[in-house]
């Protein structure tokens, strides 16, 4: 069984991705982040590691482009199995400058060796630019 549960918070996340609400004092400082190639999105996420299955996360993105584009993140993992595995996306479509939060969890059956973000950039339908954070390995491996 996958899963991804999350509620969506206003908190805002600043351009160092600083993300409110992290899981733990210890995942505050730690943040994987990165951003696309044309510059119009900015995401990371902070996280802890709850067990070899389950990485509780806050995942944070920004748009910083004036256009009519808007910014998507989501978590990406390595399972157990070694096969990757994307969870859904969060939106922001609020514009240029704004900021969302999506603090929840997510488990893979197959366990999780690492985890990463997938941050985009959209119009429509169609991907402008993409990019992927750096990974966070499982200590429960």
């Amino acid at each position: 069984m996958r899963r991804y549960t999350g509620v969506l918070v206003g908190a805002a996340v600043t351009a160092a991705l600083t993300l409110a609400g992290a899981p733990s004092a210890t995942a505050a400082s730690q943040v994987k982040s990165c951003t696309t190639s044309d510059g119009g999105a900015v995401g990371g996420m902070t996280w802890n590691w709850k067990s070899k299955k389950r990485i509780d996360v806050v995942l944070g993105v920004t748009d910083k482009a004036s256009d009519s584009a808007y910014v998507r993140i989501r978590l990406d993992v390595t399972t157990g199995k070694g096969k990757r595995y994307s969870f859904p996306w969060h939106n922001n479509k609020e514009g240029k400058g704004k900021s969302k939060s999506f603090p929840g969890s997510g488990t893979h059956d197959d366990g999780i060796v690492s985890a990463r973000v997938q941050v985009e950039d959209v119009r429509g339908s169609s991907p402008l630019a993409t990019c992927y954070s750096g990974k966070t390995y499982n200590p429960f491996y």
